[in-house]
């Protein structure tokens, strides 16, 4: 989700930078999404939505373990309409967690996107295309496009392993099942080696961070 609304926002972000009624906007948004923590966001849905408004869950996560059954029994191509249900009902647990977890995300790689883009189309190739009088939007899907979603998907594979991190708040909030909850749960009963394998297996899915060379 944070991949298919963060990068078309930053790609419009770059190509509008002239227009501070495009640009500014979705440039704010970007730092607002940035600067916002996972829980508040996380609450501040559950309120509106599900309080409020009563269009989501407040808490739980479907019947994911029935879904489960019936993929692997085979149920599912005979009772097609249950699995169906069942399938509509997990999503619809998931959309607040999705949002609160993924609107950060969004915000991060909307403004790598839109860094990208302003790299590529300020290259040699894109001037000389221009050049040749190829309409705009062949330049910026043929050209432009293209070449920047090389490193892009790089670090969008790295927020994978964010994302994994991430879940420890937003599933403590939302009262969803998962890796993150067991972890919040096993420190609370204190169970060390439960906790220490969680925290094991972020740690090994959590991008290395480079160190800072000191000068003399």
């Amino acid at each position: 989700m944070a991949a298919l609304v963060g990068i078309p926002l930053g790609i419009v972000s770059a190509l509008k930078r002239r227009n501070p009624l495009v640009d500014y906007p979705l440039r704010i948004l970007a730092l607002l999404g940035l600067s916002m923590p996972v829980f508040w966001l996380g609450i501040l849905l559950l309120i509106v939505f599900s309080l409020r408004l009563d269009l989501f869950p407040l808490i739980g996560g479907g019947d994911l373990d029935g879904v489960l059954a019936m993929l692997g029994s085979g149920e599912v191509f005979t009772q097609p309409w249950d699995f169906l249900a069942g399938v509509a009902d997990v999503l619809h647990h998931l959309t607040l967690p999705a949002l609160a977890l993924g609107f950060t995300l969004a915000a991060t790689v909307s403004r790598l996107s839109r860094s990208a883009m302003l790299e590529v189309i300020s290259q040699d190739y894109i001037r000389t295309a221009r050049a040749k009088g190829q309409r705009e939007r062949l330049v910026v899907y043929k050209h432009a496009l293209r070449n920047m979603m090389v490193p892009l998907l790089t670090i969008i594979g790295i927020f994978v392993a964010i994302a994994l991190t991430g879940t420890v708040l937003t599933e403590t909030v939302f009262t969803r099942p998962g890796l993150g909850k067991m972890l919040v749960d096993a420190i609370g009963a204190r169970d060390y080696p439960l906790a220490q394998g969680a925290i094991t297996v972020f740690t090994m899915t959590s991008p290395p961070r480079r160190r800072r060379s000191s000068r003399r």
